[in-house]
């Protein structure tokens, strides 16, 4: 269980704090029920050209980018067989909408994708027991290999030298996805990360929040807010973050 101590001194570096779970609950039912997506909106405007869905599953976050940000192109990264089908069907004849039956990490090549019981929680890492009700959702019922790109080697490759907006929805491997990105990171081409960060493993040696955090203000990003949170036993289990490059 998270220490409210810990936490908030970890987070105070980022201009962020809680104080408790009462505090975060009712946090819940207001601030942090706003729309990741709107904030999106109103942080970047009418600039975006470039997103990358990564872990874009059966496409509803492609349509809500596609909603909010119509003159953009959407790069979606699926790398399960039956979710990708579903998907390229989807998007099917879309204009600027681009599907690729692949995982973002931090190596070019093969890995291993574990299936679970419910594949949105299909994952490149093992599942552990966390004690939470997420728990029968996410025994292994398979495994499948997957091809793997990264972050950087993709934008190379297409000539992209700057994405707007990093959607990462992973299952525990956004710290890998992130690590391919160095480049990109480096010279403050990223504009936006919106990811899903685990503050209670879900997986093995799966990264948290912290691991997350510090990673990125290496390359001097700051967390702009927290969404969407979950908790299990008293705590925090998982959220969705922004972050943002320094100004």
């Amino acid at each position: 269980m998270l220490n409210k101590e810990r936490l908030n001194r970890f987070l105070h570096k980022f201009g962020f704090e809680v104080h408790g779970l009462g505090y975060m609950q009712s946090l819940k039912k207001n601030s942090f029920k706003e729309d990741a997506f709107r904030v999106q909106q109103e942080i970047l405007g009418d600039t975006v050209k470039v997103i990358f869905d990564v872990g874009a599953n059966r496409g509803n976050t492609v349509m809500e980018y596609r909603g909010l940000f119509p003159g953009a192109t959407i790069f979606a990264f699926e790398p399960f067989a039956d979710t990708y089908d579903h998907l390229s069907q989807k998007m099917k004849g879309m204009k600027n909408i681009f599907c690729f039956q692949s995982a973002i990490s931090d190596t070019v090549g093969t890995k291993t994708l574990f299936v679970n019981n419910n594949i949105d929680t299909n994952s490149l890492l093992p599942s552990i027991s966390s004690g939470l009700s997420s728990d029968k959702q996410v025994i292994t019922r398979g495994k499948v290999e997957v091809l793997t790109e990264t972050i950087d080697e993709f934008c190379k490759t297409r000539d992209i030298r700057q994405v707007d907006i990093l959607k990462l929805d992973i299952q525990g491997g956004e710290l890998a996805a992130l690590k391919g990105a160095q480049e990109l990171l480096c010279n403050k081409k990223i504009r936006l990360i919106y990811t899903e960060s685990f503050f209670k493993g879900q997986y093995l040696d799966q990264p948290l929040f912290y691991d997350i955090a510090n990673y990125l203000r290496g390359f001097k990003y700051h967390l702009k807010d927290i969404y969407d949170p979950h908790y299990g036993k008293g705590a925090i289990a998982w959220c969705d973050c922004i972050f943002l490059p320094d100004a």
